[in-house]
């Protein structure tokens, strides 16, 4: 009982040796919501450790319980949402990996002090879960006290090293404390149990130089730390800057998205995109092009370069008034990440590049299949009152006068229509809604159809000029017309494309989006408010369709919506002369990762890198286990072939010595074989105690008696070792067996 009160007082000093190196991470993160996740794991870590030596079971047991540990905390405590009844599914093991990469890339390259997010600490958890199970092994199965306070020693030492001022009196006064602790409670602990060390070897005359070195050691590692950054130089650039590490030559260069919509209609057909788990509907954007060009007879396309207009991720806080979405990519072709507007925060994907300007999102890989992320998204309002809607008349700033920019070839006929629809308009809004309710009044004949021209020239100049005159077209050419048209009346505004809400899947608490829910809409920005969205496209059950969550359009609390008056002259006198189309392709989005900006490099997870990785271990352990097992082979055959019979009977001693020593039975210096022999039959098979008497004395004879042996008794001495390990071999599990061959401890002697 005693042993075990000890054992217990031990672990709970080492677990707050633990705990005090987790709270200096504190000088790391910006908030504290790495705290409870971390030293979480830290104390299951440790209880783990002590229920496993309460059992009695061996070191490999104890670490198997310890990852199988690491393994439920990770799933249930920090990923329970994509867990089917606490069971884990594909999703959970995606979202930890994806959380995984994050927190690598976040330890490269963020800077001090660091956001807490959710792939930080996934890799906190990780560090100091192993922190702890390395310290818990080292302490109580190795008993290497000094030992045991490396790894918590290391941790304070990378943060103490990294983080801020802030907290630094107190996190290291602390951990010297909880140091001194354990180093006492573990050395009382050893000297009850009649091992006296820290080292796991009999005290010596050395143990209290060893203790006070020790002490010197920390005291000198803790005052570099304190009195290290006051020292000159400290402040200065370092020698070597590994920040910022990796690839930096980031880019893509693609088809503009609203010239494919129509013909992956047709193409692609009813195929799974994406799926999102959030607590509403929304429409998910991929990307907002706000340049119409005259290529291809008139194009909307988007160009951002470096570091004014492209960044790396987003990592601003979100509240509970943000929706929250979680996206796993199953049949994207491009690298663009859907995203309710206005995302503020995204994990896992890699850490996308964002345009600035439009809060468009491109993956850093090549292909997004199978990828999962999760988005924080601002809402924009779809209610306006009375003194936003004045508001919006404020004066337009500089920065916005580019988004009503069109062609300077663009037709007169569109530009005078947008200009009549909107003459009685009194603000930016009222121009806008106006727009909008031009495409939508029944009176005014429009309506969706995919019998008309699906591909790329459907945004075009003379496309627009058709379609007012038709009447009939498809998303493209709604949202396509509505901006050109906004920015004829003098709006900021650029098209939107994305996807429509798609299904809700009650089984699986999913909205299943597919290809035939691609869409376009406008945007338009408004003073006091910012971009917001119109919806152009009347309802449709096509592909491509207007499916507005809940039917909600932006509106003012009490003004009814006025119909435009319907027009029995179509714009134009006549239908325009087509022009013939100029090749296509020479219209393309264009994004550069900044070209200072923080490289990549970080952890990308990949199942085809994960199982190459897991193969080239098992090929190594197996090639570990292999040369072990020859190695022991080869030191058999040359004890036993020595033509000295006397060496040979002094091989066959040692031979025995090492298969004892993997059963458990410790070397014993000061005890003779003799005595050895006649104290080993109570913690070894009855079977092996006859022989192994018999070979003490004959290794007793040969090394101290004044008669050479002969080679005869050579060759007994190697039976007798011979039946010693059989017995040890029969009273063994298989497990046991293999665990005692691939022992390399003996090797070391």
């Amino acid at each position: 009982m005693a042993s075990r009160t000890s054992s217990a007082l031990a672990t709970l000093a080492l677990a707050a040796l633990s705990t005090a190196a987790v709270l200096t991470l504190g000088r790391v993160f910006a908030s504290g919501r790495f705290v409870l996740p971390a030293i979480g794991a830290v104390l299951l870590a440790h209880l783990l450790g002590f229920v496993a030596r309460t059992r009695g079971w061996s070191l490999v047991d104890a670490l198997s319980l310890s990852m199988s540990g690491l393994a439920v905390y990770l799933i249930w405590f920090l990923a329970p949402h994509t867990t089917l009844y606490g069971i884990p599914t594909a999703d959970t093991f995606r979202v930890l990996a994806d959380r995984l990469g994050d927190g690598v890339h976040e330890l490269r390259t963020a800077v001090v002090p660091a956001p807490a997010t959710n792939g930080a600490i996934v890799l906190s958890v990780l560090v100091v879960w192993v922190m702890a199970a390395t310290a818990d092994a080292l302490a109580f199965w190795r008993r290497a006290t000094i030992g045991a306070v490396a790894p918590a020693l290391a941790v304070f030492v990378w943060a103490s090293t990294l983080g801020t001022h802030a907290l630094a009196t107190r996190t290291t006064a602390g951990f010297l404390v909880a140091a001194l602790l354990f180093l006492l409670v573990q050395h009382q602990s050893l000297v009850g149990r009649g091992r006296t060390s820290f080292s796991g070897r009999r005290v010596r005359a050395g143990t209290t130089v060893m203790t006070l070195g020790a002490l010197a050691g920390a005291v000198a590692v803790v005052g570099a730390l304190v009195v290290g950054p006051a020292l000159p130089g400290a402040d200065a650039d370092p020698l070597i800057d590994v920040r910022g590490l990796g690839p930096r030559d980031r880019s893509y260069r693609v088809e503009p998205p609203l010239a494919r919509i129509g013909e992956d209609f047709v193409g692609r057909g009813r195929v799974e995109v994406f799926t999102v788990r959030s607590p509403s509907e929304d429409y998910w954007r991929v990307a907002a092009l706000d340049r119409y060009e005259s290529t291809n007879g008139g194009q909307w396309t988007l160009a951002a370069q470096g570091n004014d207009e492209v960044q790396d991720g987003l990592h601003a806080p979100v509240d509970s008034t943000m929706l929250r979405q979680e996206f796993h990519i199953t049949g994207l072709a491009d690298r663009w990440l859907p995203a309710a507007y206005e995302p503020v925060q995204v994990e896992g994907g890699d850490d996308p590049l964002v345009v600035k300007a439009s809060s468009t999102l491109v993956s850093n890989r090549s292909d997004v299949s199978d990828l999962t992320y999760t988005v924080g998204s601002r809402q924009p309002p779809t209610t306006l009152t009375t003194a936003q809607v004045d508001g919006t008349n404020a004066p337009l700033p500089a920065e916005m006068r580019g988004y009503t920019r069109l062609p300077s070839d663009f037709p007169t006929d569109v530009r005078d229509k947008a200009l009549a629809i909107t003459a009685g308009a009194s603000t930016p809004y009222d121009r806008a809604r106006a727009l909008e309710q031009f495409f939508l009044d029944p009176a005014q004949g429009f309506h969706y159809s995919l019998d008309v021209d699906l591909g790329p020239d459907a945004q075009s100049q003379n496309a627009i000029s058709q379609f007012l005159q038709s009447r009939t077209g498809f998303c493209v050419q709604f949202a396509s017309s509505f901006t050109a048209m906004a920015r004829a009346a003098g709006l900021p505004a650029r098209v939107a494309v994305g996807y429509t809400p798609g299904r809700y899947d009650t089984i699986s608490n999913l909205y299943r989006v597919t290809s035939e829910d691609a869409h376009a809409w406008g945007e338009v920005w408004l003073a006091g408010v910012g971009w917001t969205r119109f919806e152009p496209t009347p309802d449709s059950d096509l592909p491509g369709g207007s499916r507005l969550p809940g039917g909600a359009r932006v509106t003012t609390p009490s003004a009814p919506t006025t119909a435009t008056p319907a027009t029995s002259t179509p714009v134009g006198s006549a239908p325009p002369t087509s022009a013939a189309p100029a090749p296509r392709g020479t219209a393309q989005v264009d994004i550069d990762a900044p070209a200072a900006g923080r490289g990549r490099g970080g952890f990308t997870f990949d199942w085809r890198i994960a199982m190459a990785l897991l193969a080239g271990a098992v090929v190594g352990g197996a090639g570990v286990a292999v040369a072990i097992i020859l190695a022991k082979r080869r030191r058999r055959g040359r004890r036993r072939d020595d033509p000295d019979p006397a060496a040979a009977i002094t091989g066959a001693w040692e031979e025995v010595l090492d298969r004892l020593s993997e059963a458990g039975v410790e070397r014993q210096p000061a005890r003779t074989p003799l005595e050895l022999a006649e104290l080993a039959p109570a913690r070894v098979p009855d079977d092996a105690g006859a022989p192994l008497r018999h070979l003490a004395e004959s290794y007793t004879a040969a090394r101290y008696g004044s008669v050479t042996p002969d080679a005869d008794v050579a060759e007994q001495a190697w039976r007798d070792a011979s039946s010693v390990s059989a017995a040890l071999r029969a009273g063994a599990s298989v497990r046991e067996r293999w665990r005692r061959r691939l022992d390399p401890t003996p090797l070391r002697r």
